[in-house]
């Protein structure tokens, strides 16, 4: 049966080629639910991955009905498609009503907008939930991580930080060109994702998993004893080198992998129990039973030790983790600060715990009464956490009842593993819904020619080869329908070419000018492996006379020299200290310019820049410094320049912006473009999916042999409570324990698999023509035909090198020539509103500011009195035996310190860490009051306000304390005035030193 013949099945899952249409069927099944079974469209969900094919889907509901609405034969073959004749205006008029409620988009913003309605339900009781993503979020965890790192790394050597030290130089080796506090963030934030999925801290390393496991000091203790037994029962050269290298090696150094051909053979021998005999340079070596026994024992002991020292790097990174964890609680999330991983989350969390699972029910009981139908786009690439979220309700649509489910997507583009996506979702839903849940597949592409689509059965339906490549339980994972074209008489064409190094940049550029790209109506799609690859294919292109854009975005500030220029201003007013980027301004134009519009001294030209960046925004700023040489610029330079000012005037618009900030916003400044805006854009094939082009060019097909164990960086196993994780150890250790071997063979057979998946996708996103390059065999290269790549896998599939008509672009129309754009103006520019923030306020002169107890134990100490709601008379809180413990236990000791933390009698309501942005005097000011007790009367109405300010201040004297800080509990007694509107304000400093609360009055 065909698709078209379930479409309207309860519970439908339709397994989707490239190109065969789903977002047709999509849209035919809401409009089919909306006319055949009379389902009011806001009650229907339909979820996706990206803004863009929300976008897209919900355009093709819209379209198609109102083509059909106004188009008799339009309207006769939608119904046809649905089976049945209906109303089309009508259907139309209700989704046009509905529209403001229609819930089609991504799963990240269905999510937040559940977590947004029903957050006190999920958990989420710090203040009102907002969502915060992109530089704002990037700025914030930035500021959390160093904070953390700051604090972890202040340990005793020797300690965790030593281990995590350890870990991080393990994990960025061959990174050193990148900056240090960017691979810091990144290595941070990497594992920070498996702690927000769940995983215990007892999982961190395993320890349960491996049993007894040696010291990691044994390996300098006991290997001296094993190397002279070794010594003394050969004196054969090479076991002599390779026992040298045993004895300087140290755990964790890397330099037993290097050892050479023995090392090899002696490993392959160690999991035997028969004497060892090896063969190097086509001579043997022999072992006694003695000295096998050695070997192994030698082998067993290292590899303990380095397992020992895995498990040591990741507990100091879990600790790291958790401490992180818990900032980004007290910061961000307490405060209703959530990120969307965060969202995910709470979404998911009622697996967690019964408590959990109940405030789940509570949300989904109200969802069930307003959705029924859910539709679920690109499967693939769900997360098992995405799906943890949605379950329920599914399980509840997917019952007996009105609901219904469909799920739409393609095993065989399962590119997103590495972020989350689970293909093997598929088979759960399939097992979950099994006898009521229909199965349906779409091979006719609407996208590819014949010709393409004749490469593409070719190698993706090959199994012999597949098999011979990849292995029997690939070619069992495998599924694949060859695929048919929906436009036979389209001419294309697709060719396979092998293409030296020397020659692979020549072949590409004299490919595309053969076929006239750049000069005909053609897009062209050149899809490569790494974003390094992307810039250097795109400069290459650039040189060559070709508009190019890069992954179907621009980069304003990387691909032109003016762009470049003010991305360096903007670092050096974030920082006067960079002295490169200073050095890139003086020999740039802009050097000129800030020399006739600041004086011709360079701390002018700061203060200058900065002062007009602060009064008219950097927008402003960066276009009058620009608009004088707008003449000498290039029509490509303009267009770029537009997209930086641009970008610059959305972040003035959000007031008060730092030089900092400035610089963070625009340092990965991207713009989206559609497909068809350049003759060529040059993308990741991960970036391409979705898209299609009139040609594509694989310029160099991968030829890396998969999985690559280089890249095996985290071993994962067991299941629920025994899940555990551990940054592996080198891949001659991993061969010799059983169930870090194991975990390897599991990650590899997923690297091959999504492997495969990535090819697909690469051939499938060719509607004409299709050119792939593959690389020359290396000559060294032994038993070329079992080597496990992409490249091999297309070599060895087809036995011809070319499909269809080889000049089939002869009858593509010439391309229109672009109108050059007007002159980019943002017009006059509006002073902005000075901003401030009370904490500034405070004289920074006094002894007592001098001598405070450092920022880790006051960070401590805040954090652990925010903790205290309420205490009974008698009742003392449980604290940490530290430093900020003991001064908080002090602090309490004191009965007019205590009495502050017994709730009086009344209507009163406290607040804890509560941030303020207001408006005084005309100037913006944030803040954050420690903690705030709001009395009301019998009406609800404010009557008094009480601000408590906590100081750990090494200071004699409470005036040392008010002088300090008077400017500071100014701010904050005019900002509560301004929330509460009460006139009645009193304010506190709370001394821990002095172990007393101290009044500050009114000036």
């Amino acid at each position: 049966m065909s698709v078209g013949e379930k479409i309207l099945d309860k519970n439908l899952m339709i397994l989707a080629s490239a190109g065969s249409g789903k977002t047709f069927q999509l849209g035919n099944r809401v409009i089919g639910l909306v006319s055949a079974h009379e389902v009011e469209p806001e009650r229907i969900v339909a979820l996706t991955f990206t803004r863009k094919a929300a976008g897209e889907f919900t355009d093709s509901v819209l379209l198609k009905l109102a083509e059909a609405a106004l188009d008799g034969e339009k309207a006769s073959a939608l119904h046809g498609q649905l089976g049945g004749e209906f109303d089309v205006a009508s259907v139309l008029e209700k989704f046009v009503r509905a529209f403001p409620r229609l819930q089609f988009g991504t799963m990240d913003g269905f999510f937040t907008r559940v977590v947004r309605g029903f957050q006190y339900e999920l958990g989420v009781s710090g203040g009102a939930f907002e969502l915060i993503e992109g530089p704002r979020l990037q700025s914030a965890m930035s500021e959390i991580l160093t904070g953390v790192l700051g604090g972890f790394l202040e340990q005793k050597e020797g300690g965790s930080s030593d281990e995590f030290l350890h870990a991080f130089r393990r994990a960025t080796i061959g990174k050193e060109n990148q900056g240090v506090v960017k691979l810091v963030e990144e290595f941070m934030q990497n594992w920070h994702v498996f702690w927000k999925a769940g995983l215990s801290l007892e999982g961190w390393g395993g320890v349960s998993a491996w049993g007894e496991l040696p010291e990691v000091e044994a390996w300098q203790e006991g290997k001296f004893a094993i190397i002279n037994k070794l010594r003394e029962a050969s004196d054969h050269k090479k076991v002599e080198a390779l026992l040298d290298v045993f004895e300087r090696h140290t755990v964790g150094s890397g330099k037993l992998a290097k050892s050479g051909v023995l090392f090899d053979r002696l490993l392959e021998q160690v999991p035997s129990d028969r004497t060892m005999e090896v063969v190097v340079s086509r001579k043997v070596i022999e072992f006694d039973a003695m000295a096998s026994q050695k070997w192994r024992e030698l082998f067993a002991l290292a590899a303990g030790c380095e397992l020992s020292a895995a498990v040591k790097r990741t507990q100091a990174i879990g600790q790291l983790m958790e401490k992180l964890d818990e900032e980004c609680h007290r910061h961000l999330r307490r405060r209703g600060l959530l990120g969307f991983d965060d969202v995910k989350s709470l979404m998911g969390s009622w697996v967690r715990s019964e408590d959990d699972r109940l405030r789940r029910e509570a949300v989904d009981f109200r969802l069930d009464a307003r959705y029924d139908h859910w539709l679920l786009d690109e499967f693939q690439d769900t997360s098992a956490g995405e799906w943890k979220g949605v379950e329920p309700l599914l399980d509840e649509a997917a019952a007996e009842g009105d609901g219904t489910v469909f799920v739409v997507g393609d095993r065989k583009q399962a590119i997103y593993g590495w972020r989350g996506g689970d293909v093997s979702l598929f088979d759960e839903v399939e097992d979950r819904y099994d006898g009521n849940l229909s199965i349906a597949t779409m091979p006719e592409s609407y996208r590819s020619c014949p010709a393409v689509l004749e490469l593409v059965n070719r190698v993706c339906g090959d199994y012999a080869t597949i098999e011979a490549l990849f292995g029997e339980e690939m070619k069992g994972r495998w599924h694949w329908e060859d695929h048919i074209s929906a436009k036979a008489a389209v001419s294309g064409y697709a060719r396979v070419e092998e293409v030296s190094k020397e020659e692979a940049n020549e072949r590409l550029v004299s490919t595309l000018q053969e076929i006239g790209v750049g000069e005909r109506q053609l897009n062209c799609g050149v899809l490569v492996r790494t974003n390094k690859e992307v810039s250097e294919t795109a400069a290459l292109l650039r040189e060559e006379g070709f508009e190019v854009i890069e992954e179907g975005r621009r980069l304003p500030l990387e691909d032109n020299a003016v762009g470049a220029a003010l991305h360096h201003l903007l670092r050096w007013l974030a920082d006067p200290a960079d002295t490169f980027a200073r050095e890139v301004i003086r020999m740039s134009p802009l050097a000129g310019r800030l020399a006739e519009a600041y004086g011709e001294h360079e701390f002018s030209w700061w203060e200058g820049a900065c002062a007009d960046a602060q009064r008219d925004g950097f927008g402003t700023m960066v276009q009058k410094l620009i608009e004088p040489l707008w003449g000498d610029l290039s029509l490509f330079t303009r267009r770029r320049f537009g997209d930086v000012v641009s970008a610059l005037a959305e972040l003035d618009s959000m007031h008060g912006v730092t030089p900092r900030e400035a610089r963070d916003w625009i340092s990965e400044l991207e713009v989206p473009q559609a497909p068809g805006t350049a003759a060529v854009q040059v993308m990741t094939v991960h970036k391409s999916k979705g898209l299609g082009f009139d040609v594509v060019v694989l310029p160099s097909l991968d030829d890396e042999q998969v999985p690559a164990r280089g890249k095996f960086r985290v071993a994962r196993g067991g299941d629920g409570d025994q899940s555990w994780l551990l940054q592996s150890p080198a891949s001659w250790a991993r061969d010799l324990l059983p169930q870090l071997k194991s975990a390897e063979e599991r990650w590899g057979q997923d690297q091959k698999y999504e492997a495969m998946c990535l090819l697909y996708v690469a051939l499938t996103r060719a509607k004409r023509g299709l050119y792939v390059f593959l690389p020359e065999v290396s000559k060294s290269r032994k038993n070329s035909e079992e080597h496990s790549s992409l490249a091999n896998w297309v070599r060895q599939s087809i036995s011809e090198d070319e499909f269809g008509d080889s000049g089939w672009f002869s009858d593509v129309p010439d391309r229109l020539a672009l109108a050059e754009p007007d002159h980019f103006s943002l017009g006059a520019a509006t002073p902005k509103r000075r901003r401030a923030t009370p904490s500034k306020a405070k004289s920074l002169s006094t002894s007592g500011w001098k001598r405070g107890t450092g920022v880790k134990v006051g960070r401590e100490v805040h954090s652990l009195l925010e903790e205290i709601a309420w205490l009974d008379a008698n009742e003392n809180p449980k604290l940490p035996r530290t430093q900020a413990g003991a001064m908080v236990e002090d602090l309490l000791r004191e009965a007019e310190c205590h009495r502050l933390f017994e709730k009086p009698e009344g209507e009163i309501s406290l607040y804890r860490e509560q941030s303020f942005e207001v408006l005084l005097e005309g100037v913006w000011v944030s803040g954050v009051l420690d903690r705030v007790h709001v009395f009301r009367d019998g009406d609800g109405k404010v009557v008094k306000v009480e601000i408590y300010d906590f100081k750990t201040d090494r200071v004699d004297f409470p005036e040392e304390l008010r002088e300090s800080y008077a400017g500071q509990m100014e701010a904050y007694g005019a900002a509560a005035r301004e929330v509460f509107g009460c006139g009645v304000i009193e304010r506190y400093l709370v001394s821990t030193a002095l172990r007393q609360v101290i009044g500050v009055s009114e000036k």
